[in-house]
């Protein structure tokens, strides 16, 4: 969906950049997969002040809601036309 890598790096030309859309349904089956099916729930990642360790549902860190708005912004000056989820619901 980003035209960067992961390795930092813009991607090849040749290769395909799906849709903000298709983000959003990707970032959706992740927080379907980790809250329900690995029981981390809607509780946002964040390291526990008592034990140290990394709690909640990782697809819902503000890093992602942060990087969610960025693409978003991005696609719409890009020319990409934004579809609200409210627009297509009856």
């Amino acid at each position: 969906c980003d035209d960067i890598g992961l390795d930092g790096k813009p991607k090849d030309p040749s290769i395909s950049i799906d849709s903000y859309s298709h983000a959003q349904k990707m970032r959706a089956a992740a927080t379907y997969g980790f809250g329900r099916l690995n029981g981390l729930g809607s509780i946002p990642w964040q390291k526990s002040e008592v034990s140290g360790k990394m709690l909640g549902n990782p697809s819902i860190s503000e890093d992602v809601s942060r990087y969610m708005i960025s693409l978003r912004k991005k696609k719409v000056r890009a020319g990409e036309v934004a579809t609200s989820a409210r627009a297509i619901t009856p």
